[in-house]
């Protein structure tokens, strides 16, 4: 089904496995949710109707799929029986975020600035990140608010995947330092 941008609603979806779970990109059409498949630029939309076409007839039992024009990006979305509700409120977002996968885009060349830092008398911090920055980057990378940034940092740090370098106690979106703990 070929359909515009302002035939769906944008949202964000919990998809589920056995006891891990993860928040991905979704639309909700008619009251059903579709996950995100190959993008393609508008010129190559008949690849991108063929590509649907064959995901919707190869797998037993066939898999709903929408195809959205959204400005000069055609996307394919897949029906995804592993999505068990729409993200509703930020609490979500921080329950149910992969931390796997957010510590490894965090500790990525595209991440957080990591690096050995130096404060005044003491000996230098190595391989650490400034808990501000870190906010920053899940704001602009999470699309979420700076408290649900500062309560994603708290679960990371709740969860043993980095530590503030000062021991204090909570995530603070300030300029304590942390590391994160595979780099101790």
């Amino acid at each position: 089904m070929l359909l515009k941008s302002q035939d769906v609603s944008y949202c964000q979806l919990v998809r589920q496995f056995g006891n891990t779970s993860e928040i991905v990109s979704g639309v909700n059409y008619q009251g059903n949710l579709f996950v995100r498949g190959n993008s393609y630029p508008q010129q190559q939309r008949q690849i991108a109707i063929t590509e649907m076409r064959r995901s919707y007839l190869d797998p037993e039992p066939a898999v709903a799929c929408l195809l959205v024009e959204d400005g000069d990006i055609v996307t394919i979305w897949y029906e995804d029986r592993y999505i068990t509700k729409i993200v509703e409120n930020a609490s979500d977002i921080v329950q149910h975020y992969n931390l796997a996968q957010l510590v490894e885009a965090m500790r990525s060349p595209q991440g957080v600035k990591i690096e050995n830092r130096a404060q005044s008398f003491r000996l230098p911090y190595l391989r650490c990140f400034i808990g501000r920055e870190a906010v920053d980057w899940m704001c602009a990378n999470l699309s979420i608010e700076r408290a649900d940034a500062v309560a994603l940092g708290q679960r990371l740090s709740n969860e043993n995947w980095l530590r503030n370098l000062s021991d204090r106690q909570p995530f603070e979106d300030g300029e304590l330092f942390y590391q994160f703990c595979m780099d101790l």
